[in-house]
């Protein structure tokens, strides 16, 4: 699964309640709306144009929508198009902080959002800015759906599970995989875990609503990765709610640990975003984005701030 260049990103959300990216229009990709695994459903995960993975959700009942499971929001979101084809009910408006800043977002409500039989119940969803680089999505579902739930996201298997609690976490975890406790940003709810840049300690705020994973400048400094170098490039403008560019350097870094794995010669994008530096959790920090999780199973329990990486069942 190859993940093109981001031309437009909303990033980790830094306040409580604000969220992230999108998704398709009603799923013409997606050709099954659910898979077997074990005896129960799954959810298909599918590539969208823009490369962000998307689930197929049902709001209000209508549907299905291709929405972006995303542990980098808190809560979830829906694009405009969409509010205006359900006639969403509107409320007042909210600050809705992203990556790149921070916009006053009209709010909506929402009866029921379902994902894999699991449904989140009167919810408070953000309407996101119609996308820079028009993107026909839908939505994003947050931590708010996904709590409650232990979710299994297996990448390589291109499909996510919703486990109730109670859960028999010994037939989800893959055996050697490392159980991982989750920090905490400011003002937000999305998971922290220790990270090393050749060597460097660091903290990376984990979220699959990023097509690929970015680092602080400083972060870059303190690990020897010089984004000036000629190994690096110009990497496509971030786009943000404001619509405002950020400027970025990509290129190689020797190695990445996290949660017990090891990445060598991956690729990072040096980035000065507030979502950074407003994070709380020091200077050296990254975002952990899909371009490192891709070849992994996450087993994701968000209440209890408990995570665990480890081989997919698609590639034992």
């Amino acid at each position: 699964m190859s993940l093109p260049e981001p031309r437009d990103e909303f990033g980790v959300v830094t306040r409580f309640f604000a969220r992230h990216l999108p998704s398709l229009r009603p799923l013409s990709i997606v050709l099954c709306l659910s898979v077997a695994v074990n005896g129960r459903a799954a959810a298909p995960l599918a590539q969208a144009p823009d490369g962000h993975l998307t689930v197929p959700a049902y709001v209000d009942g209508s549907g299905p929508y291709a929405f972006i499971l995303d542990t980098g929001a808190d809560a979830s979101a829906v694009y405009p198009w969409l509010a205006e084809k359900l006639k969403l009910p509107g409320g007042k408006s909210d600050d809705l902080s992203g990556q790149t800043g921070t916009v006053s977002v009209p709010m909506y409500r929402l009866n029921r959002l379902s994902i894999d039989r699991h449904h989140l119940q009167d919810a408070a969803a953000f309407g996101l800015p119609k996308r820079a680089d028009g993107g026909e999505e839908a939505g994003v579902a947050g931590n708010d759906l996904m709590d409650g739930a232990v979710v299994v996201f297996d990448f390589p298997c291109q499909r996510v599970e919703f486990h109730s609690k109670p859960v028999r976490l010994r037939a989800i975890v893959p055996k050697e995989a490392m159980p991982v406790d989750g920090g905490a940003i400011q003002d937000g709810t999305v998971l922290t875990l220790p990270v090393r840049i050749n060597g460097v300690p660091g903290v990376a705020l984990l979220d699959t609503g990023s097509r690929d994973s970015r680092i602080s400048p400083e972060f870059a400094a303190a690990s020897g990765v010089d984004p000036k170098a000629a190994t690096f490039r110009d990497g496509e403008p971030i786009y943000g709610f404001n619509a405002k560019s950020t400027p970025s350097r990509v290129g190689p870094v020797e190695s990445i640990r996290f949660a017990g794995l090891l990445r060598a010669q991956a690729q990072l994008r040096v980035i000065d975003l507030p979502a950074l530096r407003s994070a709380g959790v020091g200077d050296r920090v990254m975002i952990l984005g899909m371009d490192l999780m891709r070849d992994y199973r996450l087993v994701y329990d968000h209440q209890e701030k408990r995570l665990w990486f480890g081989s997919s069942a698609c590639r034992r």
